[in-house]
């Protein structure tokens, strides 16, 4: 035989063009010499002037594990190796459809000392698949069964058992030699094995599956209950299957369901506490009578509108905002106080928790919602609330008024001291003077003696009238109003000035007695066009606005300041003046911190020299109310 690229000598070619297999001869390094027209189709095989070698002519794959195989792990080169032939073997090689499975002939032939191969070769593929996709049947069959814990027997129409099958012989009620071509009614008892059969009757009369689930009396499985299913056999006449699988964790796990359920009912139903299980949507899916009691509606009525529907509109955004975040799991519960809308038309203050429930793959199913009426616990917390400002309040009217009983007790033993103490001593030298001279010198002395101390004691008398003033009456004040009144008093030294008053009153009105309003605005007001500077136009902002303890007036200007690090202790006395050449008794900022005080607010200056002035009234309302919660 001649191996050349152009010539295949065993067969001939006519044979070799009509062969339904492939044939392929090679040179002693596999090179490919020849192929015929079936191996040209099967392999894509273009032309014998390419030098292609056998093994490396494309990727093979074993049929066993589709593993691939190295070229010189290939039955070709093993065969030229080796010098043996390699028959029926099956290799695949991978297309886009899958793979596509050959059976190779390996036929190691020598001819004038030149060796080489014969290779003849047949698709095998759909046959190869064929058995590929019974093997994964086969595969998933053994799995499905080594998963079962059943025992299936093969039983007659007159409940007599033919076969047995099992993975676990330890099942069996009986040793196979003890039942089999034995009737149930011999086996087992006559209140089992009568209803067995007649099930078995009517399974084969209806053509269907029928099941019964009983408890076992029998000593080896006492207390356990199992499901019989009988499924008609349709291959075989009058023969079922009967399949008994335990299910005894399947019964106590839906007992002890059925006692957590009554735990559950007896918990939700008869609850001191409102509970209702509510969609994500927010309606009421179901509720108990507490929350009927609490918030008047039945649970029809609550199924149709959503839970911000029963909502205080200030309490809705927190409670949306915290469901949202129980749903995506960011928390596991929340509570909150809100109010919800009794049906009658009032607000309910509540306590309310809520939580979620999750299925198995953690998404939300439903919130289960717990409330609690706190209405009258918050009536009373506001109740402590009121009384404990009031008793706030009277503590500091007190202390306020010991302070003032001081200072007026220095005022009278320091003001009233000097000029009565001039008036003594000026009657005493008129007694013992003759010169009517001298005489009219002390009495115009004594003239002046005494107009101080009238003054003084009006003044005095004007706080007096400041703290027994029992009968002040508050009215609504608004600060724009007041303002352009007190303004009207002083227009006239504001034009001679040149002065720009600005106002923000960001706080518009307030309940509090108008004189005393006007008076804190007039002397404010006053000082500040009084002591200013002579190189600058006077420049006055008032400014109203809310602070968390009440309304705060504050009023700035830009003239001669205080000394406050020199005068901050005296600055708000009785007739203490700070600024010479200016006309002022002292009188004005003693008798508004009087007023604001007795009235339990406060007055505080902020001050820098040649800078100006900033004078904070902090006022404290008397606010009047018929309800202790506003809703």
């Amino acid at each position: 035989m001649h191996l050349q690229r152009d010539s295949l000598s065993v067969l001939s070619d006519q044979t070799v063009n009509t062969r339904l297999e492939g044939l392929i001869t090679t040179a002693e390094d596999g090179t490919i010499l020849q192929f015929n027209k079936r191996a040209q189709e099967l392999f894509a095989l273009k032309t014998t002037k390419e030098i292609n070698k056998i093994h490396e002519l494309t990727t093979f794959y074993t049929a066993d594990d589709l593993s691939i195989l190295p070229p010189t792990e290939t039955p070709f080169f093993i065969a030229l190796s080796k010098n043996q032939n390699q028959d029926e073997i099956i290799l695949g090689r991978k297309e886009d459809q899958g793979f596509s499975w050959y059976q190779f002939n390996i036929h190691f032939i020598v001819e004038d000392n030149k060796k080489g191969l014969l290779i003849s070769f047949i698709d095998v593929s759909k046959l190869v698949n064929k058995i590929h996709i019974l093997k994964d049947k086969q595969e998933q069959l053994q799995l499905l069964v080594a998963s079962l814990n059943d025992i299936v027997f093969e039983v007659t129409d007159t409940g007599i058992f033919k076969n047995y099958w099992t993975n676990n012989p330890e099942l069996l009620f009986y040793r196979p030699e003890e039942f089999l071509n034995k009737s149930l009614t011999e086996l087992f008892p006559p209140d089992l094995a009568i209803p067995t059969v007649q099930l078995i009757q009517n399974s084969l009369k209806l053509d269907r599956e029928l099941k019964m689930d009983f408890q076992s009396n029998l000593k080896e499985h006492k207390d356990k209950w199992y499901r019989l299913q009988i499924k008609p056999i349709h291959r075989a006449q009058n023969r079922v299957a009967l399949v008994i699988s335990d299910i005894t964790k399947q019964v106590e796990s839906n007992e002890k369901s059925k006692f957590n359920e009554h735990k559950f009912n007896q918990a939700f139903y008869l609850s001191g506490l409102g509970i209702s299980l509510t969609s994500l949507e927010g309606y009421c899916i179901e509720s108990n009578k507490m929350l009927t009691k609490i918030l008047g509606y039945s649970h029809e009525e609550m199924s149709k509108t959503k839970f911000t529907d029963r909502t205080h509109p200030d309490d809705i955004d927190k409670d949306v905002e915290l469901r949202a975040k129980l749903v995506r799991g960011e928390i596991e519960a929340f509570t909150l106080q809100k109010r919800y809308l009794h049906k009658l038309g009032h607000f309910v203050w509540c306590s309310v928790t809520v939580a979620a429930v999750f299925d198995n793959a953690n998404a939300a199913q439903f919130l289960i919602v717990q409330v609690q009426d706190i209405s009258e616990s918050k009536k009373n917390i506001e109740i402590l609330k009121r009384q404990k400002i009031e008793s706030d309040l009277v503590k500091i009217d007190l202390e306020t008024k010991i302070r003032q009983l001081e200072e007026f007790a220095n005022i009278l033993a320091h003001d009233l001291k000097g000029p009565l103490s001039n008036i003594q001593m000026l009657i005493d030298e008129i007694k013992v003077t003759d010169d009517e001279k001298i005489k009219a010198n002390f009495m115009n002395l004594l003239h002046v003696s005494s107009n101080d101390l009238n003054e003084t004691l009006h003044d005095l008398g004007g706080i007096l009238d400041i703290r027994s003033n029992n009968s002040l009456i508050y009215e609504k004040c608004d600060f724009l109003d007041i303002f352009k009144k007190v303004q009207q008093q002083f227009i006239e030294e504001i034009q001679q000035k040149n002065a720009t008053i600005s106002v923000e009153f960001n706080v518009k009105d307030i309940y509090y007695p108008k004189i005393y309003l006007e008076s804190i605005l007039s002397n404010l007001l006053s000082n500040a066009l009084r002591f200013t500077a002579t190189n600058r136009a006077p420049k006055i902002e008032i400014h109203t606005h809310l602070e968390p303890e009440g309304t705060l007036l504050t009023v700035k200007d830009n003239g001669l300041g205080i000394n406050l690090p020199k005068y901050k202790s005296e600055l708000f006395m009785f007739k203490k003046v700070f600024h010479r050449g200016f006309e002022s008794k002292g009188v004005g900022l003693f008798l508004i911190r009087y007023q604001i005080e007795s009235l339990g607010g406060k007055i505080d200056v902020q001050s820098e020299i040649n800078t100006g002035s900033t004078f904070y009234v902090k006022f404290l309302e008397k606010i009047y109310t018929n309800t202790l919660i506003q809703q």
